[in-house]
């Protein structure tokens, strides 16, 4: 059941009605009856929809970084992110954040975003927008959100700022730990490609 509410989810995140006859064909008919009996999903003709009710069955999961030349870092950091409920949103921010924050980054945006959209742990990739972050966790809507070991964010004051803009609820969780490997981040690959003098 729950995978059919995440499909659901993930086509409503996207500003899509789910088509009936696909989700039956995938699903069964009679899971779908039981969903819509429970009202977890309402319908429009041959369209789907994840009711209020249904979207409660789901704990959503939200975490955002700038996702710039993968490396097992990243895969580490979104297995631990996923483990905290059953859909991961993944916010990967705009060259221009990255800009202003870090460095300008080697991988467009886009791309970035495409490629986390294929890691496994991920159900959802979704581009960050300019200038207040939390606008994005306002249309969201997480249960949780994760940050990671270097994320500069305080816990206490994003819980503030969310209940301010009524987005009650949120745990916000760290993961502390980081992946040990020789390549472990961005700044050590870029390092690496430079010390081996590419372009030759």
């Amino acid at each position: 059941m729950k995978e059919l509410l995440k499909i659901l989810w993930k086509l409503q995140a996207g500003k899509v009605w789910a088509d009936r006859e696909a989700l039956v064909e995938r699903f069964g008919e009679k899971m779908l009856e039981k969903v819509a009996k429970e009202g977890l999903i309402e319908s429009d003709g041959n369209r789907l929809r994840l009711t209020g009710l249904g979207r409660e069955r789901l704990k959503i999961v939200a975490c955002g970084g700038v996702f710039d030349i993968l490396h097992p870092g990243h895969g580490f950091f979104l297995e631990r992110a996923k483990s905290y409920g059953d859909l991961l949103v993944v916010i990967v921010a705009l060259d221009s954040t990255v800009e202003k924050r870090k460095r300008i980054p080697v991988v467009p945006e886009e791309q970035r975003r495409e490629m986390v959209g294929y890691l496994k742990p991920v159900d959802h990739a979704v581009l960050g927008g300019e200038g207040d972050f939390l606008k994005i966790i306002e249309a969201l809507r997480p249960d949780v959100i994760v940050l990671g070991p270097d994320q500069r964010h305080d816990e206490e004051y994003l819980q503030g700022e969310l209940k301010k803009r009524g987005v009650r609820g949120v745990k916000v969780k760290r993961v502390y730990e980081y992946k040990k490997c020789p390549l472990h981040s961005t700044k050590s690959l870029l390092g690496k490609i430079v010390d081996r003098g590419y372009p030759k």
